[in-house]
């Protein structure tokens, strides 16, 4: 039996119809999570310089021929330790002559006290007359002048005498010799010798911006803390190497007014310094903390920005992608603080985010936030498995 050619045609053409059906993907994978409370203690690192408490320039108050030095370049010194020596005598041959015009002076005022005692019996006895009376007097009172007179020489003298041993008025560590031992110092104006800078505890100085410093202030307000008390807040040294120093520090002063051309407040903390590691003029970082809060969280990869803001993507009951817009706050070990537009009840995309439209289908995988982080980063996802303090970053 032939099969007429138009029946085959049409046979054929039916099966190509079925082999080039179109079929749908699925939709794609992607793994969300709830946004979940956690702990965040960020801080923010400012550049600062180290500086010291107290510096004195030691001079020589005096002239004279310096006679010695006694103490090494870079020692650490005493209040009253002696640094320098000049030569004594003389001061010390001032200090007595003036020793000598003062006992002349107390003599004639005595003889001037006895004077006016004789001239007032005469005068009781008619012997004297009233002038006579009056020049004893002011000739007793020219003699006390002079005793007072002496009295300062002597003083003056003497602190001549104890100017010519210099020592350190603070404690502290002294730089080089300025002036070697021999030369003339003192004449026409006090004399350089040597320098000494404290160096336990240190001064750090640190600006903050005026944006940071609205944002430090509105935290310290919402912890209930007045961020102007001295004494309050501490801070971390951040070393140059990257190392976090030992000791923390505390703020003790902060400018009253910010700086119009800068747009920054000046912060002075101090910071002890056993060791001596801190030296003037080292530039650190100043890790200042601002007070530790409960916040929901995300995977900080989660969160997008762009013209609008930050965002991030969310799916519904549906399974349908939106792009959700949320207030960020601080940034810890890879999570995300968020302070508006989520809430634990939200499913956030925190992986295949590249795989999901705005208005699509996806095919959801949940998990916890833990889970998220360890998919995600696993050196973050262990951090906060440590039992160790973390840091943040604002």
């Amino acid at each position: 039996m032939t099969i007429p050619a138009f029946a085959v045609l049409l046979a054929g053409s039916g099966c190509e119809e079925q082999r080039n059906e179109f079929a749908a993907p699925p939709p794609p994978k992607v793994t969300v999570i709830h946004p979940e409370i956690r702990r965040f203690e960020p801080y923010r690192d400012i550049v600062a310089t180290v500086e010291p408490l107290e510096t004195v320039d030691i001079r020589a108050r005096i002239s004279g021929f310096l006679e010695s030095r006694d103490f090494l370049p870079g020692d650490r010194v005493e209040p009253g330790e002696t640094l320098f020596r000049l030569e004594p005598d003389e001061y010390e041959a001032n200090l007595a002559i003036a020793d000598a015009d003062l006992r002349s002076a107390e003599a004639s005022l005595q003889l001037t006290r006895q004077v006016l005692a004789k001239y007032r019996a005469a005068f009781d006895k008619g012997a004297a007359t009233e002038i006579e009376i009056l020049e004893a007097e002011a000739n007793v009172e020219v003699a006390a002048a002079k005793v007072e007179q002496a009295k300062a020489q002597v003083t003056r003298s003497r602190l001549d005498v104890t100017y010519t041993t210099i020592v350190s008025p603070i404690a502290g560590q002294i730089g080089e010799d300025l002036v070697s031992v021999g030369n003339l110092v003192g004449r026409g104006e006090p004399t350089l010798l040597a320098r000494i800078t404290s160096i336990d505890p240190m001064n750090v100085y640190f600006s903050l911006p005026e944006t940071a410093y609205l944002e430090y202030r509105r935290r310290m307000n919402e912890a209930g803390r007045a961020s102007d008390r001295r004494g309050d807040y501490e801070f971390r040294i951040v070393l140059p190497d990257g190392e976090v120093y030992d000791q923390p520090g505390v703020v003790d002063f902060a400018a009253p007014e910010i700086d119009r051309q800068t747009g920054t407040v000046t912060i002075r903390g101090v910071v002890p310094n056993p060791g001596d590691l801190l030296r003037p003029g080292l530039f650190v970082r100043a890790r200042l903390a601002e007070p530790a809060r409960e916040r929901l969280a995300v995977p900080e990869s989660a969160v997008l920005f762009d013209m609008a803001g930050a965002y991030v993507y969310a799916i519904d009951g549906d399974d349908v992608v939106s792009r959700q817009g949320v207030t960020v706050g601080a940034a810890l070990n890879g999570l995300q603080e968020i302070e508006a537009g989520l809430d634990d009840t939200s499913l956030v995309i925190v992986d295949g985010i590249l795989r999901a439209r705005p208005g699509s289908t996806v095919s959801p995988d949940a998990m916890s936030l833990e889970q998220a982080l360890e998919l995600i980063d696993p050196a973050a996802a262990a951090m906060h498995e440590s039992t160790e303090p973390s840091d943040g970053d604002a």
